[in-house]
């Protein structure tokens, strides 16, 4: 019988291995020499543009930078108010804050602040009846001017220390017998214009009985231990007793 052998033409073992090893190598070399010139090649003019741009990018803003952060999420408390707050930053506070209970219990912690309770006597107890024109005089600017938003301690005057001015701008109070209606708006003027801004738009708007932090309420007030409502009937034509009983 013939001995069978290998078909002609055919590849042994080691053969077909040296041609697989030799075909790995040169697709590594390929490989390489891609990634060489690669990082060899020289920028293009996209790559340029966006260098030289990248040199005169401006820093972001304050708003941009605030929008790409996302919202602020921490609470503030009243420990995070000044020593002394004003009444403009304690009732922001009290607007910013989530919540009916949250925000009567940051009120009741200022109960006892005179200028506290006689501002919002102000705006909501019917008892208290201003003798001053409604609005302000056409061209009136209200606001120390050289005083910067917020800085109600650099201010001339402050609400805390000009609030008892109200006595003399009220029914029942030193209004009914001291000077003329154009001297009590005179002094009241004089006082805007003293007054860091928010304070002197806090006073306006409870002097026509509005209260401009919208989510502040005569029942949360009320609630907080304010008293704003009268006892009886009788006193829907009384005024507002003086300041020293407030």
């Amino acid at each position: 019988m013939a001995k069978r052998g290998r078909p002609k033409g055919s590849l042994n073992k080691k053969t077909l291995e040296k041609i697989v090893q030799e075909k790995e190598q040169e697709v590594a070399l390929e490989k390489a020499d891609a990634v060489l010139t690669k990082q060899a090649s020289p920028p293009s003019a996209v790559d340029d543009a966006a260098d030289v741009m990248s040199k005169y990018e401006k820093p972001l803003g304050k708003t941009q930078k605030k929008v790409l952060d996302g919202p602020d999420t921490k609470v503030r408390t009243v420990k995070d108010l000044p020593r002394n707050p004003s009444i403009v930053e304690i009732l922001g506070l009290v607007e910013e804050t989530k919540g009916k209970q949250s925000k009567i219990d940051i009120l009741k912690q200022f109960t006892s602040r005179n200028d506290v309770k006689y501002a919002l006597k102000a705006a909501f107890d019917d008892r208290v009846q201003f003798t001053l024109p409604e609005g302000l005089p056409e061209g009136t600017q209200i606001g120390d001017p050289d005083t910067p938003e917020g800085a109600m301690d650099i201010a001339p005057e402050r609400f805390i220390r000009v609030f008892k001015r109200m006595q003399y701008w009220v029914k029942g109070g030193l209004a009914n017998s001291t000077s003329k209606v154009a001297k009590q708006e005179e002094i009241f003027l004089n006082t805007l214009r003293s007054l860091e801004k928010s304070e002197a738009e806090f006073l306006l708007a409870i002097k026509d009985k509005t209260m401009p932090f919208k989510s502040i309420t005569k029942e949360i007030c009320e609630d907080a231990g304010f008293d704003l409502t009268p006892k009886s009937v009788s006193y829907t034509h009384l005024t507002l007793p003086t300041i020293s009983s407030v």
